[in-house]
């Protein structure tokens, strides 16, 4: 009995320890937090004397030199040099000593640490990252260095020298760092990419621009036969968005591996999507010269018509006749390259030229019902060309057909969110028709899509009509507002903008004067009208602060500024106002990664505090 109660009481004393313990840690974290040191040292050192494990210590450590406590620093740290050979202590020693205005004791310990360095991977980054501690760049430098030459098996510290020259400010020592890693390693290039980008802005042209290139000239020439240096050539002149000085060094590059154009590809697609529609056609031109008639091929030849009806579509008002020899190019390239699977692409394309743009809609709709009765067809297609037809009948004014082929889909394809994009579409034909309660009963469901977009315009229109039918069933002002949607798709814009004005003027103060200006910026929008598109959004955030189209309002006009009226001072101030003002917004993943990269900033970079927005 005596032994079960001196065990019990042996065990209540080591739960009251282990509690005493864990509230002295409490004390002792929040008083260091706090900047309370002196309060710190009295617990970090009842901490460490019962277990001197090495966050303790470093507390410690840390608590004393912010009271400039340098004795009792130093002391500590001879302790725990003494019962250890981790190099911390060592340079931890030497910093005392280096603060402390003895400078030649510093060095004496510093110059321990790299001596007494192993010959291994581990000891000499454990070295090298005390120093790194303290901020002490030389002495890391010196340690990756001489650990570099100590290393037997060829280890290379080659990314770590690099960003301790970049932490110093050495620009060019960090780029010659880099591309010593590259010659090693050529796996880490896209990690010596990013570090570059951290240190080196690539929208002006600078002293920095200009070094990295002569560095890798003087690359390529040192080592012809390897073409990582090129590579990351061709890298620096997209990121200064020199596309043609891209195409230059690619075009090489193509001929000396013989890569049969597939760089080309890559540089084509980079190109079309940042609007640079004359390199994208010359490396498409470039690849069909070859004449190897393979998939690279094909796709080049269609990447050509493709980029020619970007550039066109993109003027407010193409001229009818380029619009004709574009559609004859279409079907050149159709008649060459035969009509099958690979091809659908293209003949989607043709059909919407067709459809939008020369108001040629049996032929669009012809082109599209024999690209269905292709076979080999996989079924994603299949359904993407059934919404596409759909989407043709529908600008011709049959929304029954429309609505047919949307269902067809949606029963094709109920869990997939190719489905749930058809179901939409047809919750919008319903909406156009004036069935707004069938429409916001398909609406509600689709609000639970796995696609946040969908869900996203699926719960805007579904609130629309929630908050414009009204309590007494005078559906007019959502009925005008709903026939303007639907000439705004068939773009007949002038029609659309009389109807608004008809709603406006009828019903000045209801409900639904948001979407109306959203309206309006759509159509500007699709007009070309980028100035007075903007205006309606600004009205936007102006006046219905509070909106469920907020959100949306404040993205759209971020990517106007950025895009099309190239004003990347209001574009950041808008993505800022969004990402601070709307943070549960599906837009601010992309409204996060626009605001970086106009800022120049790494992808890990915290956002600054929120600014006022730049009005227009």
């Amino acid at each position: 009995m005596r032994t079960v109660l001196l065990i019990l009481l042996l065990c209540a004393c080591n739960v009251r320890l282990v509690a005493q313990d864990g509230t002295d840690e409490q004390l002792a974290a929040q008083y260091f937090q706090t900047g309370d040191y002196e309060k710190a040292v009295l617990y970090y050192e009842r901490l460490h004397k019962k277990q001197p494990t090495p966050f303790y210590y470093e507390q410690l450590f840390k608590s004393h030199m912010a009271l400039k406590q340098y004795d009792r620093a130093e002391k500590l740290a001879r302790d725990q040099q003494k019962r250890s050979d981790d190099p911390r202590y060592t340079v931890d020693l030497g910093e005392v000593y280096r603060v402390s205005d003895e400078p030649d004791k510093a060095q004496q310990q510093f110059d321990r640490a790299l001596k007494g360095m192993r010959p291994d991977a581990n000891g000499v980054r454990q070295t090298a990252n005390a120093f790194s501690r303290h901020n002490l760049h030389d002495q890391a430098l010196q340690a990756f260095e001489r650990g570099q030459k100590m290393m037997k098996d060829g280890t290379s510290f080659a990314y770590e020298i690099a960003n301790l020259h970049a932490l110093k400010g050495d620009v060019p020592a960090m780029m010659s760092a880099y591309m010593d890693l590259l010659a090693t390693n050529e796996g880490y290039v896209q990690a010596v990419q990013n570090g570059l980008s951290r240190h080196i802005d690539f929208t002006r042209r600078d002293g920095n621009t200009d070094l990295l290139r002569t560095e890798l000239l003087r690359r390529i020439q040192r080592t012809p036969d390897r073409s990582i240096y090129q590579e990351m050539l061709i890298w620096l002149y997209i990121q200064q968005k020199d596309l043609d000085g891209a195409f230059v060094q690619c075009k090489a590059l193509d001929k000396r591996f013989d890569e049969g154009g597939t760089r080309l590809m890559d540089l084509a697609g980079i190109a079309l999507s940042n609007g640079e529609y004359a390199t994208a056609l010359k490396c498409y031109d470039h690849v069909v010269t070859l004449g190897r008639r393979d998939a690279v091929y094909t796709q080049a030849r269609i990447g050509q018509v493709k980029t020619e009806m970007a550039r066109l579509t993109e003027r407010t008002d193409p001229p009818r006749p380029e619009l004709e020899i574009l559609s004859q190019r279409y079907l050149t390239a159709l008649s060459d390259l035969g009509r099958g699977r690979n091809t659908v692409d293209l003949m989607e394309d043709l059909a919407r030229l067709q459809a939008y743009y020369l108001n040629d809609r049996d032929a669009a709709s012809g082109l599209l019902e024999d690209a269905l009765a292709l076979p080999d067809l996989d079924a994603n297609t299949q359904g993407r060309l059934k919404l596409a037809l759909g989407d043709v009948q529908l600008f011709n004014g049959d929304i029954w057909e429309a609505s047919l082929l949307y269902s067809q889909v949606d029963l094709d394809f109920k869990y997939d969110p190719l489905g749930h994009e058809a179901r939409l579409r047809n919750a919008k034909v319903s909406f156009h028709a004036g069935d707004f309660l069938w429409a916001k009963s398909q609406l509600d469901i689709l609000k639970a899509s796995t696609s946040k977009l969908i869900a996203n315009d699926a719960m805007e229109l579904s609130l629309l009509i929630s908050d414009n039918l009204g309590v007494d069933s005078n559906s007019v002002p959502l009925s005008l507002f709903a026939h303007a949607d639907l000439l705004t798709f068939q773009r007949r814009f002038d029609e659309a903008v009389e109807v608004l004005d008809t709603l406006d003027a009828q019903f000045p103060q209801d409900g639904i004067s948001d979407d109306v200006l959203y309206q309006r910026f759509r159509i500007a929008r699709d007009r070309k009208q980028f100035t007075e598109a903007a205006g309606y959004l600004q009205k936007v955030i102006e006046f219905f602060p509070l909106e469920i189209l907020l959100d949306n309002a404040l993205f759209d006009l971020g990517r106007l500024y950025e895009d099309q009226l190239k004003d990347p001072e209001k574009a950041k101030a808008t993505y800022e106002k969004l990402l601070f003002e709307q943070p549960g917004s599906i837009f601010i993943p992309e409204a996060r990664a626009r605001y970086r990269r106009l800022r120049g900033d790494a992808p890990d970079t915290e956002l600054p505090a929120p600014a006022p927005l730049i009005e227009p």
